[in-house]
């Protein structure tokens, strides 16, 4: 049994290989560059797990949320002035983010 190759043969094979060879570098390259920026193992769990506020932290928060409203409302005031329109709201936004949900909110 006689095999022969001839050069159109082998250029075939090398185009081929170095198309192959790309791929794979590309996938490798890729795989590093994933590995290296990931956040580390901690991290993700971190993230994960739910977060417990103790009941100052939950007060503060509720405390933070009532000025923040309190100063939107002001803003909403003065775009209306500025505009010459109403931007009042029927309800606060904490009460329309909870439509249909059981709210948290301590009242």
């Amino acid at each position: 049994m006689m095999v022969e190759i001839d050069g159109v043969n082998v250029i075939e094979l090398i185009e081929m290989a170095s198309i192959v060879g790309g791929i794979v570098s590309m996938l490798v390259i890729g795989l590093l560059i994933y590995l290296l920026v990931r956040p580390p193992r901690h991290v993700r769990e971190a993230r994960n797990r739910p977060v417990e506020l103790g009941a100052s932290e939950a007060e503060m928060l509720l405390g933070l949320m009532d000025r923040m409203e309190s100063r939107l409302e002001v803003l909403e005031r003065a775009l209306a002035d500025e505009t010459g329109r109403s931007t009042k709201r029927t309800q606060p936004i904490l009460e329309m983010a909870d439509d249909g949900q059981e709210s948290r909110r301590i009242k």
